[in-house]
């Protein structure tokens, strides 16, 4: 298992592109696995910040990878996880 800490765009446009090309996938078929077009696909890969959440966890997903979100600052992993409060709103 791999981590890609990404603090940029730039950065997780390169991510991106390599995922795809290290499974041996071209544009067209991560498109057929999305079910959006090949020009959808490099949009995607040139601007990955211009897309929603839902459509990168999509194409994440589809790529074979998840979004985890590391806190160095946070308790090891057995302790209890506080719920969190407030209003998004």
């Amino acid at each position: 298992m791999a981590d890609y800490p990404i603090a940029n765009g730039e950065q997780l446009r390169a991510y991106l592109r390599a995922l795809r090309k290290t499974r041996g996938m071209t544009q067209q078929d991560l498109a057929n696995r999305l079910g959006v077009t090949r020009p959808r696909v490099w949009k995607i890969e040139q601007a990955p910040g211009d897309v929603t959440l839902t459509n990168l966890l999509s194409v994440l997903t589809a790529l074979g990878v998840q979004l985890t979100i590391h806190d160095p600052q946070a308790p090891p992993q057995d302790a209890a996880i506080p719920t969190p409060r407030g209003s998004w709103e």
